[in-house]
Order: structure tokens, then sequence, then C-alpha cells
């Protein structure tokens, strides 16, 4: 047994010998991790919507209507007639016509025009029609409680509107998790073991597949058929070594992911650890069957990369 540890830690040895492999096995992975993690989903809650709004009136109410279009999961970006005519490619643009404060008081209907790219997403467009819609009904609800009220025709209008819609909503929608119902991986949550899984099987069958036809390659793996071990110690050494090598890359890719990305990888240590000793030994497995297939360390690394 200590001698086929000896075989395993040996190609061990070769691994962490090779310069570069600190790059491909370390800093690749976490600058992978730390990319795909940031860009990968870090967002809270549904996604946002991009509406552009053109306000052609400038009046108190359009201003006020506006503001109501900023709140909720919207990217609202406002522009004067004269950067509307000059801006470049814009996804959804709500135009608000001249005379909106006026005629909407006066009682008069108001067509508000929605011009979207043909390029827009469907679902995203949808989401700006309700929003629009939400918007223009508790404008309206408003108008009409000032107007039962006698506040329509007061000094300051506009202050007695804003008055109204800073109150707490009467009615509030609460929505929770019925169950045990678990959320999709983003993030970190996502990039960390993505990137350890991918990191691990390809490191682990180029260095272990590369290894070991260099071996044959140099009559090192000839030598050792005549060591004392026989022939079943010396593949186990051989599997041995590349499972270290997938091992301790999955240890240290571990650590980083708690300690340096501050995962949490759930309650069930026990778990985790049979789960990847296992993803371990498939991937040990397939690096020693390619190595012991492979003629040269060219095709062994090229045949890694693509696998």
């Amino acid at each position: 047994m200590r001698k086929v540890l000896l075989l395993a830690v040996n190609d061990v040895r070769l691994t962490l010998r090779d310069r570069a492999s600190f790059f491909w096995m370390l800093v690749l992975p976490l600058a992978m991790m730390w990319l795909f993690g940031q860009t990968g989903g870090q967002r809270r809650g549904p996604p946002k919507f991009s509406l552009t709004v053109v306000d052609r009136d400038g009046g108190w109410l359009a201003r006020a209507f506006v503001a109501e279009l900023a709140s909720g999961n919207v990217e609202l970006k406002e522009l004067s007639p004269e950067q509307a005519a000059t801006a470049e490619k814009k996804v959804r643009t709500l135009v608000l016509p001249e005379g909106f404060t006026t005629k909407v008081l006066a009682g008069e209907q108001q067509r508000l025009r929605l011009e979207q790219d043909k390029d827009a997403a469907s679902d995203f467009s949808r989401a700006a029609e309700v929003h629009i819609v939400r918007a223009i009904t508790r404008t309206l609800a408003l108008l009409v409680e000032m107007q039962e009220s006698g506040a329509s025709s007061a000094a300051a209008p506009a202050l007695e509107f804003q008055r109204l819609r800073a109150r707490p909503p009467l009615v509030r929608l609460e929505v929770s998790t019925a169950g045990h119902g678990r959320a999709v991986p983003s993030g970190m949550a996502q990039s960390v073991p993505g990137i350890l899984t991918m990191i691990v099987l390809m490191m682990t069958v180029i260095y272990g597949g590369v290894f070991l036809t260099l071996e044959k390659r140099d009559g090192m793996l000839r030598r050792q058929v005549g060591l004392p071990i026989g022939r079943a110690g010396l593949f186990a050494g051989k599997l041995g070594g590349r499972l270290l090598i997938a091992g301790l890359e999955i240890t240290v890719l571990l650590l980083a992911g708690r300690y340096l990305f501050h995962l949490d990888f759930g309650a069930s240590l026990a778990g985790l650890a049979l789960l990847l000793a296992s993803y371990a030994f498939a991937v040990a497995s397939l690096a020693t069957l390619l190595g012991a297939v492979l003629r040269t360390p060219e095709q062994a690394s090229a045949i890694g990369w693509i696998a």
C-alpha cells in the first residue's frame, strides 16, 4: 500500500512542479468564478425593463405621471423633445403630447403613444404596457379623489396630488413562498460550483493524460512495471495520483468559495463530500483511461481540452 501511495504522490509532485499548473489550476478558476459571479446573476428581485419618456407637455400632471412611471421594476430615462430627435436607438419610448395636463384636467381623452423598436424583447414590452396602464389607473384614481374632495380647484393642485400620492396604500399585497421552494442558483452560487466542476474535469484529464503518455514515451512506465507491486498496484498508483490531483484542486477551490466568495454549501457536508468524492473518482478514471489509450502528450492535451 505504501508503494502505491508513493506512486500516487509522485504524480501529484510532477503536476505541481509544472509552473503553468499554478495558473491553470488556481488563478484561472478563481478569476472565472469572480468574473461569472459578477455577470452571472447577482440581481435581486425581478428583472427590469427599459422605458424612455418624452414629455412634450411639461405641466405638473405630466411630471407627476412620469414620477409614477419611475416607480417599480423599470429603468426610466427621460428625454426632452430636442434630445429625443437626436438620440440614438431607443428600445421603448412613451410620448406625452402637448397640452396633456390641461386637457386631462378638462376631461378630454388623451392618447399616449408607446413606440417600440422591432428588436425589443416581447416579454419586456408587455411588462412595459402593463406598467404604463398601472400608472394611468393610479393617476386617474388620484384625480377622481381630488375632484370629489374639491381639491382639484385648490390654489396648488400639484401639491395636493403629491400629498395623496405619498400616502401609504390602503390595501397592500404581500407575496411569500409557500412550502419549501428553493431559489435557482445565480451569481457566485452558480459560478463557484460550475467553474469548479469544469476546471477539475479539464485539468485532471489534461495533466493526468499528458503525464501518463510522457511516462510511456520516455520508458518510465516500462521500468515501473518491474517494481515489486504488480500490475494491479501500478494501476492503483496511477489512478490514485489522478484522484489526489482532483481531490486537491476540489479542496482548494471549495475553501476559496467558502472563505473568499462567502458561499454557503448547504447543511449536509457529508452529502457534499460524497458527491465530490464520486465526481473526483469519475474524473480520475477518465484521465487514466485517456492516458492509457492515447500515445503522445499532444494527443492527451488536445483530447483533454475538447473533452
